[in-house]
Order: structure tokens, then sequence, then C-alpha cells
């Protein structure tokens, strides 16, 4: 069986799965639980292709997954609430669409499971329900969920998660639990040199880039991401961010920089990242905490100019 060959660092939880579909003995509902960009997702499609899979149909079932296009898979993520109506994270980033509250699993899409789950799989045995970033779900909707847990019937649930221990403990006790980990320094660089990377990256320091990996925190998936981040900062506002600015006029302009080029992604981004560096290089606890006071000031809404302005001067005195 060697679907999985492609799924590196993860030796527990392929044994797992790899145990379950020998013995045909596939629990109703399994919690894939750890770092993201380890390979959880990629994980989850694999088991479910092999599941579904009669032999004959290999490709096509893949394709179909793939494409989330299969009628037998329902693959639910956290959404918000625009005008009445739900929309995925993706259509908000693609629409950029800025929300004032974090996304969430809510009461309506597990009526959409319970809905999915009352008809009869059209190719398959069973029908298969995949929830991304499960901690993620209201009161309301988790209640519902465990109810559903309770009468999977031929339903098999496959819970994605990050934070475990947000999910209610009745949740937890009727999943299988399957534990995904961070990658040591050594897988991690070998998948980093696998990756097909769109842009140039020729322009970036070597020890730049030492420090978007020890950032990633052994997750080739988080490594992309910052990246990709990086990448999409202009070359003049790269160099600003890496000079240590003193002169009061300077950091004032840079605050306009960061502002004027940077959406709110992407300055919560660097937050994170110049929070790792000033920990990593000095263990400043006190940098650490003026970068998250300026996190709170951006997530409340706070003029960003204004907060960036008040906060890089605040680090200055703290330098």
């Amino acid at each position: 069986m060697d679907d999985f060959k492609n799924i590196y660092g993860q030796d527990l939880a392929i044994q797992i799965l790899k145990s379950a579909i020998s013995k045909k003995q596939i629990s109703p509902a399994y919690l894939f639980s750890g770092p993201a960009g380890v390979g959880r997702i990629k994980t989850a499609k694999i088991f479910i292709q092999v599941i579904l899979d009669k032999n004959q149909h290999k490709e096509s079932t893949k394709r179909k997954i793939e494409s989330n296009n299969h009628p037998d898979v329902l693959w639910i993520e956290p959404s918000y609430i625009v005008q009445g109506k739900s929309i995925s994270q993706k259509e908000a980033k693609s629409e950029s669409i800025s929300m004032k509250s974090p996304p969430q699993i809510r009461l309506d899409q597990i009526k959409k499971i319970i809905e999915f789950l009352g008809k009869k799989p059209f190719e398959s045995e069973r029908s298969i329900v995949i929830i991304e970033d499960i901690e993620r779900i209201n009161e309301s909707a988790s209640n519902a969920l465990l109810k559903t847990l309770e009468d999977t019937n031929t339903g098999l649930f496959i819970l994605i998660t990050q934070r475990p221990e947000k999910l209610l403990s009745t949740i937890r006790s009727r999943c299988q639990i399957v534990p995904f980990i961070r990658l040591n320094d050594n897988q991690l660089n070998k998948i980093i040199e696998k990756l097909e990377v769109v842009q140039e990256i020729d322009d970036i320091p070597r020890e730049k880039i030492k420090e978007l990996i020890d950032f990633s925190h052994g997750s080739p998936g988080r490594y992309l991401i910052n990246l990709q981040f990086w990448l999409s900062f202009s070359s003049p506002l790269r160099q600003k961010i890496e000079i240590k600015l003193t002169n009061q006029i300077e950091l004032l302009q840079l605050a306009k920089e960061i502002t004027d080029e940077l959406n709110l992604e992407q300055q919560l981004w660097l937050i994170d990242f110049e929070q790792n560096r000033a920990w990593i290089r000095d263990r400043n606890s006190n940098l650490v905490q003026q970068l998250e006071e300026l996190r709170k000031q951006l997530l409340k809404y706070v003029q960003p100019r204004l907060a960036w302005e008040v906060a890089l001067l605040a680090i200055n005195f703290i330098d």
C-alpha cells in the first residue's frame, strides 16, 4: 500500500490509517490533530481516496476529490456571514472582503451535513464528511455535531484541527485520534528542496531563507506561506524592515509605507515574523509584548498608520 508514500515524517498517523484499511476496520470518525502544513489535508485526501476507490476508477476518484467534486464527499470549512449569506474563507479572500470577526463552523453547516448523510451514497458504500479547522466550531454547531457523531450510520467523519483542546471532550472521545507532528529540520529541508516555488528567490539572502524556514516551525506548508508573504513585500520595503532605524522621521515614514503597501493580513504576518525574530535572536520579551499590543490595536480597527507609528517609536525606545 504505497498510496501514502509522499507523506513525510508522519509515521504513526500513516500506520494507524493503513492498519484500519488493511483490517477493514474503518472508524466512524477520525480526528486529524496537529500543526497546519505538515500533511493533514493531503493525508485525508489519500485516505478517503483509498476508501472510496474500487480499483477500477482510481484516477477518476482522485480527480473528483482534488476538485471537490465527488458526490459522496462533503468538505466543510469555517465560513463568514456577509449580508446574511455564508461565504468561505477562500471566497472572502478572492473578493478582498475584510471581516471584523474570525470565521466559524456554523449550525447551518451542520444541518447541511445531516442532510448530506441522510441521502444514500451515489458511487460508494459510505458518505464522507471532512471538517477543516474544526476548533472554530461555535457552541450551537458543536452540540448539533455531537448528536450527529452519535449516529453516523454509514457516514465517515474526518475532523481536522490544530487545537483539539478547544473541542468538546465528548466530540474528541467519539473520534479515533490520528496525531500529526512537526517535522524535524532534516525532514523539513528535504521537502523544501523538492518544492517548486513559482517566484524567484535568488534575491533573498540565505540568512533570510533560514529565518523563514525557522519561522515555519517544522511545517513545509507554512514555509511556502511565509515565503509568499515575504515576496509580496516590495524590495524597498523589505530593505527598510531589515535596517534598524533610529531616526524618528524615518520610523514615521516606515509606518506610512507599511500601511500604504500592506493589507491587514500582511501586516499581521509581519508582526508574527518580527515577534518570532525578536525572541529567537534576543529573547526580547518587551519587544514581543509591544508587537502584541500593535496586533491588538490593528484588530480593534484603530487607524493602522497611527498604530504603527506609536509601536515603532516605542520599539525604538525599547531598543
